[in-house]
């Protein structure tokens, strides 16, 4: 019997360790495909974002990683608030072709002040925002159809 308790208490507690992470992993990262060199879509990328109004908080050119924060958006609720995330990662997927994966995420406050809960979100406004700047600043004839690179 007192096993059986044991047991049952680590089950309860292996469970609470995985639960802020369950839903994290079934979003998945937007992606787009570019006729650029990685060095010039990254270059083109960190503009996009800050003329967006991201503040870059990590970049890393050889590793093709960028991150960025927007700034926090007060709601009409007093006291609540809201604020959106950008994780980038850029690699070369061929000959002067590059994929862009972006993922979102949005941390929420409200005014009972518990604490701020992220999410990222499968799809948002800002997804297309992002890419039709970086197309746009990439020039004419930069993004490759969905199904990827060419081959």
């Amino acid at each position: 019997m007192r096993s059986c308790l044991i047991l049952l208490i680590a089950i309860l507690f292996a469970g609470c360790g995985t639960t802020p992470d369950s839903v994290e992993w079934r979003v998945w990262p937007q992606s787009n495909y570019y006729a650029r060199d990685k060095a010039v879509v990254f270059e083109s990328l960190m503009g996009v974002l800050e003329n967006s109004g991201y503040r870059i908080t990590k970049s890393a050119a050889a590793a093709g990683v960028i991150e960025a924060q927007g700034d926090l958006l007060e709601s009409r609720v007093r006291g609540a608030s809201r604020q959106y995330f950008v994780s980038v990662k850029l690699r070369e997927v061929g000959d002067g072709e590059t994929g862009v994966e972006v993922i979102v995420h949005e941390a929420r406050e409200g005014d009972f002040k518990v604490g701020v809960t992220k999410k990222a979100l499968a799809s948002h406004g800002r997804y297309e925002g992002i890419f039709n700047a970086l197309e746009s600043a990439l020039g004419g004839g930069s993004w490759l159809p969905p199904r990827g690179p060419a081959e």
